[in-house]
C-alpha cells in the first residue's frame, strides 16, 4: 500500500518579509524651514500632519494615516518622505484586506477601494518617490511590496535587483529577494498540482474554456459573448435564473480569471482567441448574411435589428470590420440568391430594448460560394464580383466615359429639379449631388444612378449579376 501523501506546507505570504522589513519615516524637523524652500508656518503644518500620520500609522489606522499624508502632500507636493510613508500605508490596507477571512467579512462588511487599488495606489507613490530620488534603496523594497501585493512576482525581483545595484549590502533587500523566490516558487509548485483543466473553467453555455469570462451577481460565470447571446432572449442567469440587471456591452471582464485561464491553459486560450477572432469577422471572404432585401452599391438604408439571432450577428460585427452582406430570396428559387451586396455600418445606435438601429451604406458586390447556418443566422464564404475592366485608352473605355459623362448631367439635372418638389426630394434624400461619384469611375457611378430610380427586387438582382458597365446605363 502506498502511503499517504503528507499535504503540501503551508504557503506564508510572500509579502510578510517586507511587512517586517518597512517602516514608518519620521518627518524630520529643520530648524532653518527657509532651506527647504517653505514658509516656517507652512513648514511646521506640514511637520504637524506629518506626525499625525505616523501615529495614526503605528496604531494601524492606516486610512487615518493616508488622510494626514495625503494633505501634507498637498502642501509639500513631492516629498519622499511623505510619498514613502503613505506608500507604505497604502500596501499595509491592501495586505490587511488580502488576509482578512471570509468570516469577518460576514460578520462587518466592509466599505472602500479593493484592495488591489490599494495596491496600484502604494506602487504608483513608489515610482514616483525612485523618479524623485534614485540613491536610495528603499523605494525599491516599496515598489516590489506593492507589485507582490499585484502578484506580479517577477517584477517585484526586477525592482529588489535593481534596490542593491543601488545598495549591494543591504541586508534587507537580500532578505526580501530570498523570501520572494522562496515562496513564489512553492506558489508556482501549489498551481501546477492545484489547477487541472476541470469544468471550473469551462463556460455552461458552449461547453468550451471560457474566453473573455463575465460573472454575474449571483456568482456564475460564462463566456462574454455567450452571455451576451443569451441575453438577447432574456435577461435572467442562464444557470439559476436571477434576473440580471447588467448591460452585457459593458460589464466588465473578471481580470483575474482570466489571467488564471491563461497562465495556465496558453495553447487552448489561444485557439479560443483564434475562433472568437474569426466570428467577429475581420475577414473580407467571410461574410454574416442579413437575409432580408436586395442592396445596390451606393444604396443607402436604416434597419431595425430586433431578432435575437441579428443581434448577436450586430454585435460581432461591431467588433470587427462593421461589414455584412444583405441578401434576398430570390424570387424564381425560392431560397437565398447566389448573389448580395456587402454594407458598411455607418451608424450603429444600440436602443434600451436590446434592439439596434443601423445606417449602412452599400459598398461591393459579391457571389455566394457555400453558406452555413452559425448560432442561427447564416455565414457565406464569398467571392468578389466586378464589371470587366475595359483597357485604359481603347475605343470601348473612351465610350463609356463619353456615356458615363452624359448621364452624370442628366442626373444633375434630374436633381435639381426633384428638390423643387417636397415629395420628390424626400424619395431622393440620400441621393444628392455631393455624394455622387465621379463618372471616371463609371461602375460606381452607374449604380449610384440606378439608385435613382424604383425596381422591383428581381430587376435589382439582376443589375447586381451584370458585368458590363454599359449595361447598367
Amino acid at each position: 500500500m502506498n502511503p499517504t501523501p503528507s499535504p503540501p506546507p503551508p504557503m506564508a505570504s510572500p509579502g510578510a518579509a517586507f511587512s517586517a522589513a518597512l517602516a514608518a519615516e519620521d518627518f524630520p524637523w529643520v530648524e532653518s524651514q527657509e532651506e527647504m524652500g517653505m514658509a516656517p508656518d507652512k513648514y511646521r503644518e506640514v511637520f504637524d500632519l506629518a506626525q499625525r500620520g505616523a501615529r495614526a500609522f503605528r496604531d494601524r489606522r492606516f486610512d487615518e494615516a493616508i488622510s494626514y499624508y495625503s494633505k501634507a502632500l498637498n502642501l509639500r507636493p513631492g516629498d519622499p518622505i511623505i510619498l514613502s510613508n503613505r506608500s507604505l500605508a497604502f500596501s499595509r490596507i491592501s495586505q490587511r484586506l488580502r488576509e482578512r477571512s471570509a468570516a469577518d467579512s460576514e460578520y462587518q462588511p466592509l466599505n472602500g477601494l479593493d484592495p488591489t487599488t490599494h495596491a496600484e495606489l502604494a506602487l504608483k507613490d513608489a515610482e514616483k518617490i525612485i523618479s524623485i530620488n534614485s540613491n536610495s534603496p528603499r523605494p525599491c523594497l516599496l515598489k516590489a511590496y506593492a507589485l507582490i501585493l499585484l502578484e506580479h512576482y517577477h517584477e517585484a525581483r526586477e525592482a529588489l535587483l535593481a534596490g542593491l545595484q543601488v545598495d549591494p549590502l543591504s541586508h534587507v533587500l537580500q532578505t526580501c529577494l530570498s523570501d520572494l523566490d522562496r515562496n513564489t516558487n512553492i506558489a508556482a509548485g501549489a498551481r501546477r498540482a492545484r489547477l487541472d483543466r476541470t469544468d471550473d473553467f469551462e463556460c455552461t453555455l458552449c461547453f468550451k474554456l471560457l474566453y473573455e469570462p463575465v460573472t454575474t451577481p449571483c456568482g456564475h460565470s460564462f463566456c462574454r459573448s455567450c452571455l451576451h447571446q443569451s441575453m438577447d432572449h432574456g435577461n435572467k442567469c442562464p444557470m439559476c435564473r436571477t434576473v440580471l440587471f447588467i448591460g452585457p456591452r459593458t460589464y466588465p471582464i473578471s481580470v483575474t480569471l482570466s489571467n488564471i485561464i491563461q497562465r495556465n491553459f496558453p495553447e487552448e486560450y489561444a485557439e479560443r482567441r483564434s475562433e472568437h477572432e474569426t466570428m467577429t469577422y475581420a475577414g473580407v471572404d467571410l461574410m454574416p448574411l442579413f437575409v432580408m432585401d436586395v442592396v445596390l452599391p451606393c444604396q443607402k438604408m436604416a434597419l431595425n435589428i430586433f431578432e435575437p439571432r441579428y443581434r448577436l450577428m450586430v454585435r460581432r460585427i461591431m467588433e470587427g470590420n462593421h461589414r455584412m452582406g444583405m441578401v434576398a430570396i430570390d424570387s424564381a428559387t425560392g431560397t437565398v440568391a447566389d448573389c448580395g451586396c456587402e454594407v458598411e455600418i455607418l451608424e450603429c445606435e444600440p436602443l434600451p430594448d436590446g434592439r439596434f438601429y443601423l445606417e449602412v451604406e452599400g459598398s461591393r458586390r459579391f457571389r455566394i460560394l457555400r453558406s452555413w447556418d452559425q448560432d442561427g443566422y447564416r455565414v457565406a464564404e464569398v467571392e468578389w464580383l466586378q464589371d470587366i475592366h475595359l483597357p485604359e485608352g481603347s475605343q470601348e473605355r473612351r465610350e463609356l466615359i463619353e456615356l458615363a459623362n452624359g448621364a452624370s448631367e442628366l442626373a444633375r439635372a434630374y436633381i435639381r429639379r426633384a428638390r423643387e418638389t417636397v415629395r420628390t426630394a424626400r424619395r431622393t434624400r440620400h441621393l444628392d449631388l455631393e455624394s455622387m461619384p465621379g463618372p471616371q469611375d463609371p461602375e460606381k457611378f452607374s449604380f449610384w444612378l440606378v439608385n435613382l430610380i424604383s425596381l422591383r427586387p428581381s430587376d435589382r438582382l439582376d443589375l447586381l449579376r451584370l458585368r458590363d458597365t454599359r449595361e447598367n446605363f
